[in-house]
């Protein structure tokens, strides 16, 4: 690569219509960082336009911050980003005031001092460069077009396959399925982005909405106790105040009795005297046990009436006289009620005309009414508001008794009681719960618990379940750090995968193949340099971890290697250079490096390792590991300089460089894997070099491989071989 890379143009104008300007301004790589936070907050917050994906994204981003980190690192003065996003894409300027330094990829220059950077955007942008601005500044550009939705969101992504990259002896490209061009591989469209925004808007409405349910569902439960409860009190209550009302009817119906007997036994008396008054008078002083009762012996005749005795207080007799009542009386020994009469003091009048009596006697009895009553606590049914009325009303002037004022408030039970050709109607109602007072408190206890269990529970059930909506978009959040860091460092390992160079007298091919699905992209890697005598280095290596990073560090080395071997070091000092960039005590990672050179015309390899597996070298049918010592990885500590292993061939001969993935599976030592590679490549030694790698490929990743495999070969024959 060359400075050329980055030449002076003018940047293309947006297409029409313009939809946005984004602007910054840096000074810092710390302010650098969070505008690109920031970038990427707008993008994901409804900023991406249609058509737009997530690879999209990816290469934008990684775009901003490498240009961006070129202006404040080298541009001097005010760095200005400007994002203009247009109908097919975005285009990005970064302006400084270095207007005298255009943008210079390493080249001449240690790698560690930056400038790798370029090559990235590069590949990643659809097109770049740079121009003169105004006032002497700098305007770097790059493009970034949309690519659209031309997978659907949902679509399964394709099933790794090998990379290749073949060129013929004659600089021709190989035919067949090695000469399949490379393609990077898609990530979810931009239909993806709005699915997780919807999921985040899910998620925090689906919170309150779950507590909620919650407490409707316990407030319903807890009504539904609190009813049963309640209506079983009211049950209970009815059943107890029914059978007390019962037990007062029953005492009513025993003195009832007695009224019946003693107006018998009174008419017996004046039947047997024949109506003398004198022994009706001593029995009815002995039977009156009511204070004021009036007692009367009658005679009726006809139409005419005539009082016979009387006991007590004269009678007042019913309205109109007593004649109406007396003489529509029968002979049969029952009582008939008169009623009450109204007064200043009302009595209840009743008489009986005894059974079989042809002398037409009539007993009649007036009783004094004491309707207003008192119970003491502790009496027979102080617990109960009693009314008694005569008939089967409830009027107030057919009020017998009662212990409460009128009407009886409260649930009431009603019960009747016969008094003589009439009725007693008893209605009576409870002066407190009869069932106690827990059974009365119960279903407010139920509500009571019921609330709290509804607040307490629905507080709970909030807080797990904001807990799982945090959760979830912490989830959400880090599946799409994932997908992005993942998207990136496939783009930059599938965008650096070179193409291999034409060299005479070499055929060159290469196989890459990524791990398993659902692993993160890995860091092995390969390339192919030419040197101006005509000698061929080549390079194989594999970065520890996963990911961007490893994707990252891959992308520097290399980068690396082209730089050094392009100032003319030798195999040994490029290897001894590398160790500059990376220490496994600040980068956390280390890399295996397997660095060769070979002169086709005279048939002479030579190979330096650092911690990489040695080549294997094919040739007439045999195959053999070349013995290279293996000096430390990159990254670890330093170790003196490498040995460069030497290696003639004398006739037509092929050398596979290779990473771990070639011989590693799970469960199985690494000599048994090593002896397949070997055995694999001294049978298939005649085939041509594509269909060569394809069986080691098949070989490995056909069962069970689960790490990135990358493998080189090459072949040639030596001149006079």
């Amino acid at each position: 690569m060359s400075e050329a890379l980055w030449t002076h143009r003018p940047q293309p104008q947006p297409g029409s219509p313009v939809r946005g300007v984004w602007r910054g301004a840096p000074t810092t790589l710390a302010e650098l960082r969070a505008l690109r936070l920031q970038l990427r907050a707008v993008l994901d917050d409804g900023g991406r336009p249609p058509g737009a994906t997530d690879d999209d994204v990816a290469r934008l981003l990684q775009a901003f911050e490498e240009l961006g980190s070129n202006g404040v690192r080298h541009g001097g003065g005010l760095v200005q980003m400007i994002l203009t996003t247009g109908a097919s894409g975005w285009l990005l300027e970064v302006s400084d005031a270095a207007g005298h330094a255009p943008p210079a990829p390493a080249v001449d220059r240690d790698a560690a001092l930056g400038g790798l950077g370029l090559y990235l955007v590069a590949r990643l942008c659809s097109a770049h460069g740079w121009t003169a601005g105004e006032g002497g500044r700098k305007v770097v550009w790059a493009s970034v077009d949309f690519t659209g939705d031309a997978t659907p969101p949902d679509a399964p992504a394709p099933a790794p396959a090998p990379q290749p990259a073949v060129a013929g002896p004659t600089g021709a490209p190989a035919q067949g399925p090695a000469a399949a061009p490379r393609t990077t591989p898609g990530v979810p469209r931009g239909g993806a982005a709005r699915v997780r925004r919807h999921r985040r808007f899910v998620s925090r409405a689906a919170a309150p909405r779950l507590s909620a349910v919650f407490v409707a569902v316990v407030l319903t439960v807890t009504l539904l106790l609190a009813w049963l409860a309640s209506t079983v009190n009211a049950n209970n209550n009815e059943r107890l105040l029914q059978k007390q009302v019962a037990q007062a009817a029953t005492l009513l119906v025993t003195q009832v009795a007695v009224i019946q007997t003693q107006m018998a036994d009174a008419g017996q008396v004046a039947t047997a005297t024949s109506g003398r008054p004198a022994p009706f008078t001593r029995f009815a002083a002995s039977t009156a046990a009511v204070p004021g009762t009036s007692l009367s012996l009658w005679r009726v005749d006809g139409d005419r009436v005539e009082q016979l005795a009387v006991h007590g207080p004269d009678p007042q007799l019913p309205p109109g006289g007593p004649a109406p009542f007396f003489t529509g009386l029968e002979p049969t020994g029952r009582l008939s009620v008169a009623g009450i009469l109204q007064g200043p003091e009302p009595r209840l009048a009743y008489a009986l005309m005894p059974a079989d009596d042809p002398g037409g006697l009539v007993v009649y009895a007036e009783i004094p009414l004491n309707r207003q009553v008192s119970v003491q606590p502790g009496e027979a049914f102080s617990g109960l508001d009693l009314a008694v009325f005569l008939g089967r009303t409830t009027a107030a002037d057919q009020l017998v008794q009662t212990t409460a004022p009128l009407p009886i408030r409260g649930d009431t039970a009603t019960t009747r009681v016969p008094f003589g050709d009439t009725e007693l109607t008893v209605v009576a109602a409870s002066r407190s719960g009869l069932t106690g007072s827990l059974s009365a408190a119960l279903p407010w206890i139920v509500l009571g618990v019921g609330g709290v269990l509804a607040v307490g529970g629905g507080a709970v059930v909030e807080t797990l379940s904001r807990r799982r909506a945090v959760a979830e978009r912490l989830a959400a959040e880090n599946q799409r750090l994932y997908q992005q860091q993942r998207s990136i460092a496939s783009g930059l390992q599938h965008a650096l995968l070179p193409e291999v160079p034409h060299v005479d007298g070499i055929e060159i091919a290469a196989r890459y193949v990524a791990g398993a699905d659902g692993m993160e992209v890995g860091g092995d890697w390969y390339d192919v340099i030419t040197r101006p005598s005509g000698e061929c280095v080549f390079v194989v290596g594999d970065i520890s971890g996963r990911g961007l990073p490893a994707a990252t560090t891959m992308a520097a080395l290399r980068f690396a290697v082209r730089s050094y071997v392009a100032q003319g070091d030798d195999i040994a000092t490029v290897l001894t250079r590398l160790r500059g960039l990376l220490d496994i005590e600040v980068d956390h990672q280390f890399a295996t490096v397997l660095l060769g050179e070979l002169d086709p015309a005279a048939g002479l390899v030579r190979v330096v390792s650092a911690g990489h597996f040695g080549p294997l070298l094919v040739r007439a049918g045999h195959a053999e590991f070349l013995e290279v010592p293996a000096a430390r990885p990159i990254g670890v500590a330093p170790s003196a300089s490498p040995a460069v292993t030497e290696a003639r061939v004398s006739g037509p001969a092929t050398l596979l460089a290779f990473t771990d993935g070639a011989v590693e599976r799970l469960g199985e030592v690494l000599d048994t894997g090593l002896e397949r590679l070997r055995a694999t490549a001294a049978a298939a030694d005649t085939q041509p070099l594509p269909e060569l790698l394809d069986e080691l490929m098949q070989a490995q990743t056909g069962d069970g491989g689960r790490d990135d495999t990358v493998i080189l070969g090459l072949r040639w024959t030596p001149v006079g071989g």
